[in-house]
Formats: structure tokens, sequence, C-alpha cells
């Protein structure tokens, strides 16, 4: 896999760097990999840049919806084949709780409306900022509700910004809650998508899940699903967690993590 690397003063801005560079060379994010953390050394001197290697494929042709509903064939269920692990290391998106786990945490300190919209407001300039390098005309519409901020991005040609699997949407995403959060007290998740690819590709991993959930019962053989982030892998767990009949485990190591759907014996 061809790869770039990519340094700046922070990790946040050598990957934005780097995504607006790939974007300019028609290319597709991948894989994010940190080669070096930043130092500031003492008194400036022993100064170090962050160094990013961005791994990239050539991209494909814009993801629509016509990608979005073909996401379901692409997910093709392996049954009883080995998966292969790597010890490569990836940025995973946050998720409030574990995969499988699907359970509430204790309620967080409420965010004050003012660090909000700081939050916001920060994550907005970031987003544009980006947007600007990669040239690309977009229109930013802007959600919020008390817990979460919702960029929702619309434009002509938006597929580079989805990338394989919202990937590189993923990647965009987990930089804009690292940027918006510097230097502000309490957290907000910051929630980017782009022509609402996110329910879309929700709606369609729920109908894989379930389609996949009645074969595993009807044949009474688990199913492997594709490797997926840690969020998709959640939604996987979360559409059969009251199916009784089912089990859903997370196997293998980053980046081919995945979901295997197992039929639970009872005794």
């Amino acid at each position: 896999m061809e790869f770039i690397d990519v340094s700046a003063k922070t990790i946040e801005d050598a990957i934005a760097k780097g995504v607006a560079q790939l974007a300019e060379d028609g290319q597709e994010l991948v894989e994010t990999k940190v080669l070096e953390q930043p130092s500031s050394g003492f008194l400036g001197i022993g100064r170090k840049p962050a160094v990013v290697r961005l791994f990239f494929t050539a991209l494909a042709q814009s993801a629509t919806a016509k990608e979005v509903a073909n996401a379901e064939e692409q997910s093709v269920a392996i049954a009883s084949e080995p998966v292969a692990t790597s010890e490569t290391e990836v940025q995973d998106i946050a998720v409030e709780t574990s995969e499988s786990t699907v359970t509430e945490k204790p309620s967080k300190k409420e965010l004050s409306k003012e660090d909000q919209q700081e939050i916001a407001e920060k994550g907005k300039q970031f987003l544009d900022d980006m947007f600007t390098q990669m040239g690309l005309t977009v229109v930013i519409e802007k959600m919020m509700t008390k817990d979460k901020i919702t960029f929702q991005v619309h434009g002509e040609d938006l597929g580079i910004l989805i990338g394989k699997h919202g990937q590189t949407l993923d990647a965009i995403q987990y930089l804009t809650n690292l940027v918006a959060h510097k230097d502000v007290s309490g957290h907000c998740h910051i929630v980017v998508d782009v022509e609402n690819y996110r329910s879309r590709r929700e709606e369609t991993l729920v109908n894989l899940a379930k389609r996949l959930a009645s074969k595993v019962k009807r044949n009474r053989q688990k199913v492997s699903l594709e490797p997926m982030n840690a969020f998709e892998r959640k939604i996987i767990h979360t559409a059969l967690q009251g199916d009784k009949n089912v089990v859903t485990n997370s196997e293998g190591d980053e980046p081919f993590r995945h979901v295997v759907i197992s039929y639970k014996n009872k005794i």
C-alpha cells in the first residue's frame, strides 16, 4: 500500500495537511499512523514536529448513494475463515460505550452553553479552513443538542470526503473533535457527516446484521463480517442485542477487527 509522510507542529495539523494533499492528488485515505510525537524541546532547542504516515489508494468513483446501497453486498459474510491481524496503529473515532456492551455511562457534568458554543465555533472554523485548502465549495449546516454537535456538509462531488466505508470522513471527524476541544473545559461529541451518509450507512448495516442473523439461526453456523471501525461494529452489536438466539463478538486486531455473529446454544 502506498503512503506519504507529513510533518507539522501538531499531529492534527499534520493529518489535516496530509488529507488536503491527498485530495489534491486524487487519492483516498485508508489508514493513519503516527510516526513521531511532537516535542517542544528545551527553550525551543531540540524542537521536533509531529510526523504521521498516511496510507492511501487511488480514489475510486465518488461515494454516492449508489455506493451506500451496494455496501451490503460488499459486506460479504465469510463463514469460518481465519482473519488476518496487524499491529498497525490506527485512529478510531471515539465511542462512548464498549462495542458489545450497550449500556449507558453515568451522565457527565453538564456542559455550559458558552463552552458548547465555543466548541462548535472552533470545529466549524477548522472544517472551513480544511475545505478551503482542498479547494471545495461546500455549505456546512450546524445542528446542536445538549450533548452533541452535528456538522452536515452539503455540496457537489463530495465523495472524496467520505472515502471507502467512510474512512476519510472518520479521520476528518476525529481531527475536528481534537481541534475543537483543545483548551476547552468539558466535552461535547462532534459528528461530521456528508449528505447524510452516516444515517444511510447505519441503515444498511442494521439491515445487513438482521439478514445475517437470520442466516446464522437457519444454518446454526457463525459468520464473520468484513473489517469495520469501532463505531460501525457497535451498530451491528446494538442491532442484534435483543435477539436471544444469536451472540455477537468483535475479533481480530485493527485494521482487520470485525464482528462475528454466532448461534447461541440454549442449555
